[in-house]
């Protein structure tokens, strides 16, 4: 049997990984008592926000490809009526608060040299004359 150290959950054999938190799974049985971790009480902060599932996909997958722990929240229900905010973003991007910085720094190197299309949004090379996506003219 094998279970998380940090959620304290048990797993059948075979899996490595926690559904909940991502953390490696422990062989043995699981100890009695509290959880001593500090990576079970890591606060988690907002990377980012977004506005389209496709977009958060992107960075998600960039995020993971890279070691990152990252979760996906969607803001587009509230239980507070909110007027629509057209471009802001309602999907969010969650990592551990001590990987805000780290995070941040891979998505602006994967940034530089790059432009959005002001037809369509796409980030494009900036030396590129026309969005690879739509066809416009960047300039």
């Amino acid at each position: 049997m094998s279970y998380c150290p940090t959620c304290r959950q048990e797993y059948e054999q075979g899996i490595t990984k926690c559904t909940d938190c991502g953390a490696a799974l422990v062989t043995g049985t699981m100890p009695r008592g509290p959880v001593s971790s500090a990576a079970a009480e890591e606060k988690w902060a907002v990377l980012m926000r977004v506005g389209s599932q496709e977009t958060a996909e992107i960075i998600l997958g960039l995020l993971e490809s890279n070691g990152f722990e990252c979760e996906l929240v969607g803001k587009a229900f509230s239980e507070i009526p909110v007027p629509d905010v057209g471009t802001m973003g309602r999907l969010e991007i969650w990592v551990p608060e001590s990987s805000v910085d780290e995070a941040r720094a891979l998505l602006n190197e994967v940034r530089e040299g790059t432009a959005p299309c002001r037809s369509c949004g796409h980030m494009s090379s900036d030396a590129d004359p026309t969005c690879e996506y739509c066809g416009a003219t960047l300039a």
